[in-house]
């Protein structure tokens, strides 16, 4: 592919299938491995391609993770560039074992004489009443382990940009995809990958920072408008990556506004806000010391009920709290 082209309001799920189908367009060693994968099953972002590039590049498995990965790393092995998609994180559990203890150190163990090029498309977080088992959000876990790289894109333009790289890798990237966001619209270039991935500014300001990422950001811009009307402006961060961190950004950012809110939607409780209040902390270091807040999940399976689950993951109201508390500015 060369050149751009814009699309106007396309989904976040459209943004993921239009970088998978240029990229295989590009290089036909991509294949795609998953449950239901040809028609599409449950979120429709691999509807089709099976139909452009046939059975032998577009291939439902058995319903068993483990298989399924370990399928997906003897692949990337042998010389392809698979894509092992994995609806639900609970799921991705029971393939855990082939991605971490194979896909993420045979490089290390090998001196580098094998790589392992596997993307592992995952479905994170909340999408409404489907219970705990569908609902998990594993970024603390994923980020935590050596040898794979973390994408947490937080809207369409992301989830392309993040794809088309991920799948340049010749390494194991996990594409950590927010469920609640496969219908949010946006515009949307397809272009091509990009050469690095770094962290950005989506909005600014100079009272706090909120470090954010994937659905997170969308809650940081919405709590961000309501702070501005009391006077209180604060800079967005999408960090984009999780493993690697992008510290530049985000200890520019911290040292420009003197406070710090972590979001993550896994458990506050040893998840990725923990994580990276930590880094901000020793990114601060003695010359600045700088207030920091973190704002996760509660510490509970995700509830069948819909208002219920809501109440469990962080919201625009709880940012916008946590904020002011930041600052010193209680709500009138």
């Amino acid at each position: 592919m060369t050149g751009t082209l814009e699309v106007r309001g396309a989904t976040f799920a459209e943004a993921v299938r239009a970088a998978l189908e240029d990229a295989m367009r590009d290089d036909d060693t991509i294949v795609l491995l998953g449950q239901d994968i040809v028609v599409g099953f449950p979120f429709g972002v691999t509807r089709g391609l099976s139909d452009l590039y046939g059975p032998a590049r577009v291939r439902d498995t058995p319903i068993s993770e483990a298989a399924t990965m370990g399928c997906g790393v003897g692949a990337a092995l042998a010389g392809l560039r698979p894509v092992v998609e994995v609806d639900f994180s609970g799921f991705l559990l029971l393939g855990l074992d082939q991605l971490v203890n194979n896909a993420a150190k045979l490089r290390y163990m090998t001196g580098g004489q094998l790589r392992v090029p596997l993307v592992v498309r995952v479905g994170q977080g909340p999408i409404g009443s489907f219970g705990a088992q569908h609902s998990m959000a594993l970024h603390g876990w994923l980020a935590n382990v050596p040898g794979l790289a973390v994408c947490a894109p937080a809207d369409p333009q992301d989830a392309y940009d993040l794809m088309r790289w991920a799948l340049t890798q010749n390494d194991p990237v996990v594409f950590a995809e927010d469920m609640r966001l496969y219908r949010a619209k946006g515009e949307l270039m397809l272009r091509e990958p990009p050469s690095e991935v770094r962290a950005h500014v989506v909005r600014s300001g100079g009272d706090a920072s909120v470090l954010a990422f994937g659905h997170g950001v969308r809650l940081a811009m919405q709590a961000g408008e309501q702070l501005a009307a009391a006077g209180i402006e604060i800079d967005v961060v999408d960090l984009r990556m999780l493993a690697p961190l992008d510290e530049a950004v985000v200890a520019e950012s911290v040292a420009r506004t003197g406070r710090a809110l972590c979001v993550s939607d896994d458990p506050l409780h040893g998840g990725f806000a923990a994580t990276l209040a930590v880094a901000v902390a020793d990114l601060a270091g003695d010359a600045l010391r700088v207030p920091v807040a973190r704002l996760g999940a509660k510490h509970a399976p995700a509830p069948y009920n819909g208002e219920l689950e809501q109440s469990v993951y962080p919201s625009v109201q709880a940012i916008e709290t946590a904020v002011r508390a930041l600052c010193g500015r209680s709500a009138d």
